[in-house]
């Protein structure tokens, strides 16, 4: 019986030690006051610092009620991080209303700052074309209009790997450092480049676990025979 109790409270101990190491964030934009720009607010700040590249706090639609953000013709909103490794997945779900036009992108960045910046995902919504694409590989996908869809990447910083899924659809699998890049993950960045509205919400970057090894409890317990 005290050989079981110990083999228990060993396998608990491991439990404790399988999550991925850093933060996680999320962001819902409902604590914000309706209206008020992104920029100086949840860490979020217009592209390098200025605050002309701002995005709005709305309820013309939320998939979380009461708001969402609207990325206007002008936004380029930024929220930065510091992770340098383990397995990552960014959610985050827009609503793209019929009849918009231009692009609009979902931009992930191994390195930010200081005027030195390194892309590991631009994702395009070309509405006037109706498709989703990245600009670092070749997958394309029709957009989904009036209805709020998911944008997934999985990151896997310790194999250089991302794996990016649009309404549970596999877009594209890819290196995450690119050229010249590192294998970090420091920004989120929601940019029009002059593209109608769109709209962003439940938004956030979670540490995925690290599976326990399907030998482990049988090693466990052949250390104590």
């Amino acid at each position: 019986m005290n050989h079981l109790h110990c083999l228990f409270a060993v396998f608990v101990a491991l439990l404790l030690l399988v999550p991925a190491a850093g933060a996680d964030w999320a962001d819902d934009f409902d604590s914000y006051v309706l209206g008020s720009g992104l920029h100086g607010q949840g860490g979020w700040e217009g592209w390098e610092g200025d605050p002309t590249w701002d995005a709005y706090v709305t309820d013309v639609f939320s998939q979380s009620a009461p708001h969402s953000v609207d990325i206007t013709p002008t936004s380029d909103i930024v929220q930065q991080f510091s992770e340098t490794s383990g397995q990552w997945a960014m959610t985050a779900s827009n609503y793209i209303p019929s009849g918009s036009t231009g692009d609009q992108y979902f931009i992930l960045l191994n390195t930010y700052g200081a005027g030195i910046h390194n892309w590991s995902l631009d994702m395009l919504f070309d509405s006037s074309a109706g498709m989703v694409s990245t600009v670092e590989g070749p997958g394309t996908t029709p957009i989904i209009n009036d209805q709020w869809v998911e944008v997934r990447v999985e990151i896997n910083l310790d194999a250089d790997t991302q794996d990016i899924y649009y309404n549970g659809i596999l877009l594209d699998s890819l290196p995450w450092a690119g050229e010249g890049g590192v294998t970090e993950i420091a920004a989120l960045d929601l940019y029009s480049n002059g593209g109608s509205s769109i709209y962003w919400d439940d938004c956030s970057l979670s540490a995925a676990p690290t599976p326990v090894e399907s030998t482990t409890w049988g090693q466990i317990k052949a250390s104590f025979r």
